[in-house]
């Protein structure tokens, strides 16, 4: 049976300390109750980690790289890390680290300095960040989404086949 919280009082102030970190991690609230911040990771479904380094163009910064390392996941794998690129004059930028994970599962191909495609055309990395809308088409997108899912998700999903 749940316990129902019947009335607060004030208390004095006694030392508390948190045993998991070396310093206390605590506040006092001025009712006395006292509030720890370590809940949060035990309650959250998710915690991601971010850390940034600047983008330059020609020595300009124009947006920033971020890191985002995966610390906590309920829904998918933890210490998975990815980058994504934040511009200050386009915001995200949707295909940034899309090639990566194309070459890393085989979408896409290495060959000598240049990137094979699946249709057998090739093409310099450089060119497919320039215009990415031309390279990452819906059927190179469902495939890098696919592959995806096995490197981030837990467990394999199987589509179901709709039997008439």
């Amino acid at each position: 049976m749940a316990k129902i919280v019947k009335s607060i009082r004030k208390v004095e102030k006694k030392p508390v300390f948190d045993v998991t970190v070396g310093d206390n991690h605590h506040y006092i609230l001025e009712s006395g109750l006292v509030s720890h911040n370590s809940g949060l990771k035990y309650s959250a479904t998710t915690i991601v980690y971010l850390s940034k380094k600047k983008e330059k163009v020609d020595n300009e910064v124009v947006g920033n790289i971020i890191h985002c390392k995966l610390y906590k996941g309920r829904l998918t794998r933890e210490n998975k890390m990815i980058d994504t690129l934040l511009t200050f004059d386009h915001g995200l930028d949707r295909y940034y680290g899309l090639l990566p994970l194309a070459l890393k599962h085989g979408i896409f191909k290495k060959s000598s300095t240049k990137i094979e495609l699946p249709d057998g055309s090739t093409a310099f990395e450089s060119h497919i960040n320039k215009n990415p809308e031309k390279y990452f088409t819906d059927e190179i997108l469902k495939k890098i989404d696919e592959a995806a899912a096995k490197e981030f998700k837990y467990g394999i999903s199987e589509e179901v086949e709709e039997v008439e």
